[in-house]
């Protein structure tokens, strides 16, 4: 595979703290352009529930920011 890995910095694996085995043997191996096309796909999913539920989401898990809601085309 020669597409690099969202998690690889300097030939270090920010997402597990073994040694990285390669992409062909790394379950967590994932190219830069998945995760930001998962990642938009998952704000237009949360912008397009209740605001009332988004807030709650934002509470617990982004400390009150709705970062979904910059930039987004519901």
């Amino acid at each position: 595979m020669n597409e690099k890995c969202f998690a690889m910095n300097k030939g270090t694996c920010r997402a597990l703290t073994c040694n990285c085995p390669g992409y062909a043997a790394c379950g967590f191996y994932k190219p830069r352009w998945k995760l930001e096309k998962e990642q938009r796909l998952v704000n237009r999913r949360l912008s397009r529930m209740p605001i009332q539920k988004q807030m709650e989401i934002a509470e617990k898990y982004y400390k009150g920011h709705m970062l979904w809601r910059s930039g987004i085309d519901a």
